[in-house]
């Protein structure tokens, strides 16, 4: 989010765009440059993680063990709730509208629904390149492959091509489904441009081999890949794979039966995926490369919905419980995906990140790993003084906005406004995941600001990739019972279900009409904390870097890990604070005490 000074977004002042400095040096030497993945599932919803705990039936160890040896992050957000452009924004670390690209119809001067190559006129960098991540990444030395779902543009015309080799990755298998191209094969054997077909494998299976074949190319050299797995994405998987057939039937109470079917068919391939996922980490293992290398994970939209019409046909069997809303709103159903990231021996084991966490901040936080400077322009920030335990909250300079044909959308901090043409509604997202009670006359200052925002941000874009009032899609939909704790429904917000005779899980909040309904209460708000306030008490990183528990921290534990991390400026540090120079701080010496 850079505007122009002339642009009317005038709150972007000079102190809001400041650039985040990375805490790793820009000069990190290859030998200490980490690896990273950053895998990116498709239409995954937030039930289907098994970490989340809603839903018994999902079977993803591998990924839960990763969450679980790293950080869950319980508030992970893409920058769509649509999959190109959430996509084409993770890659530049930017959110999309702001290089005039929208929704997956979206054009910004490249072609049909390609990644654009420069600025657009009219926005903040105009006729500046557009660089994705991977061509900074093999700006910094790493060797960068793909694997999977592409969807920001192919064309094979050489003066105008979009496809990953043109975005700056070296070796690729691009293939939503079986057949694709490449530029090596599964035996690790660089070979020409060329189609390439697997067509008796499960898709999610074969870009796994890709994503492995890759790494054991490249074990020895710095790599940076990425992973779009095409899973759970309708086309479902055949009834003849024995992920299928292996799967256990399940009667859902709340389903019909082919309902049921269709859920099982999803999460029958949820599984392929989290083995697809589980071979690449074992790859990672074999190799000796599990502790030099960061995994990031997300999905890039919730599940599309299943209840908007008779026909099953769009449903992928994939669940948002208990978010309000699928695939294509701007409810948390729409945008609030699974998340995690895993680096062994870096990020402290059973990490959960309750604050908000975007894509985009993969993005940042990829350079970041890398020694590079965070953009100025970009989005996101780095998640890395928060996952090793410097930290105790992200701190964030801008607040997060969405922007999909007729809906808008702002976070900052706990609380969210939505709006369309009809409504403006404010949640605590953070006590209130599920959307259910609207304190837009409770809060009205806290509304209005971010109204403002929003305004501002909204008018530093492209007239075609903002807000449309008279546009299609973003309605509001029937938010989920099941409300946590001490929050009512407001009723007055709940639209009529259209189809009862097929129940959500679980059932949707009715609206019993009329206007004389009360607000339900407000829950209690909690305070922002201060900048102080958002770093690691003392005590608490005093515990985490005491590794061995002798009541003293030694350079070694004071780093952590060597890899990829500002040495010669943490050693620097280290020095100032042990004030008796025995080589080991006391909790007294890093409190000043």
């Amino acid at each position: 989010m850079n505007p122009c000074p002339t642009t009317p977004a005038t709150w972007f002042t000079a102190t809001a765009v400041v650039a985040v400095a990375s805490l790793f040096s820009p000069n990190t030497s290859a030998e200490n440059q980490p690896n990273v993945i950053i895998i990116y599932s498709d239409d995954h919803g937030y039930t289907d993680l098994g970490i989340h705990g809603i839903d018994p039936q999902v079977d993803t160890p591998q990924m839960d063990a990763l969450a679980e040896g790293g950080a869950l992050m319980k508030a992970g957000y893409s920058s769509a709730p649509q999959c190109r452009p959430s996509r084409c924004g993770l890659l530049a670390g930017r959110i999309q509208n702001e290089f005039g690209f929208s929704n997956n119809h979206a054009d910004a001067g490249a072609g049909e629904g390609a990644l654009p190559r420069v600025y657009p006129p009219g926005t903040d960098m105009a006729g500046e390149p557009l660089l994705t991540i991977a061509d900074r990444m093999k700006d910094l030395g790493y060797v960068t492959g793909f694997s999977g779902k592409w969807h920001c543009g192919l064309n094979d015309d050489p003066e105008q091509q979009t496809d990953p080799r043109s975005r700056g990755f070296d070796e690729y298998w691009v293939a939503p489904m079986t057949a694709g191209v490449a530029n090596f094969d599964l035996e690790g054997n660089l070979i020409p441009h060329q189609k390439v077909s697997h067509a008796s494998e499960n898709r999610v299976i074969v870009q796994g081999k890709y994503a492995e074949a890759f790494v054991k190319r490249n074990k020895d050299k710095p790599f940076f890949l990425y992973f779009p797995i095409y899973g759970p994405h309708v086309p479902m998987i055949k009834k003849t794979d024995p992920y299928y057939v292996d799967f256990p039937p399940h009667d859902y109470t709340q389903f019909s039966e082919e309902q049921d079917e269709h859920r099982r068919r999803g999460l029958a391939l949820i599984k392929a995926m989290d083995d697809s996922i589980g071979g690449l980490v074992d790859t990672l293992k074999e190799h000796g490369l599990e502790e030099n290398t960061l995994i990031l994970f997300a999905g890039d939209n919730g599940a599309p919905g299943k209840f908007n019409s008779s026909a099953l046909g769009s449903w992928n069997g994939s669940n948002n419980v208990p978010m309000r809303g699928p695939k294509g709103t701007l409810h948390e159903g729409g945008i609030r995906v699974p998340m995690f990231a895993s680096w062994k021996g870096t990020i402290t084991p059973g990490l959960v990140i309750e604050e908000m966490v975007t894509a985009l901040d993969m993005t940042a936080t990829t350079l970041a790993a890398a020694g590079a400077e965070i953009p100025v322009e970009f989005d996101g920030v780095d998640l890395l003084p928060r996952l090793t335990g410097e930290t105790e909250l992200i701190e964030r300079r801008l607040p997060m906005f969405w922007d999909f044909y007729s809906g808008q959308s702002i976070r900052l901090g706990d609380w969210k406004l939505w709006r369309d043409k009809d409504h403006t509604l404010l949640f605590n997202v953070a006590k209130d995941p599920a959307e259910i009670t609207n304190f837009a006359y409770q809060h009205p200052e806290r509304l209005q600001e971010m109204e403002k925002l929003l305004n501002n941000w909204s008018d530093s874009l492209l007239p075609g990739a903002r807000y449309d009032p008279a546009g299609r899609g973003s309605k509001m939909v029937p938010a989920f019972a099941g409300a946590p704790a001490g929050i009512k429904p407001d009723p007055r917000y709940q639209l009529p279900y259209d189809q009862p005779e097929a129940t959500p899980y679980p059932a949707p909040v009715q609206s019993p009409g009329g206007p004389a309904l009360e607000m339900a209460p407000s829950a209690p708000e909690a305070a922002t904390p201060t900048p102080l306030e958002r770093r690691r008490p003392p005590e608490g990183f005093f515990k985490n870097r005491d590794r061995n528990k002798d009541g003293a921290v030694t350079l070694e534990e004071f780093i952590i890990n060597p890899k990829g991390r500002n040495v010669p400026v943490l050693t620097e540090r280290y020095q100032k604070l042990d004030t008796d120079k025995n080589g080991k701080l006391t909790l007294e010496e890093i409190t000043g005490q």
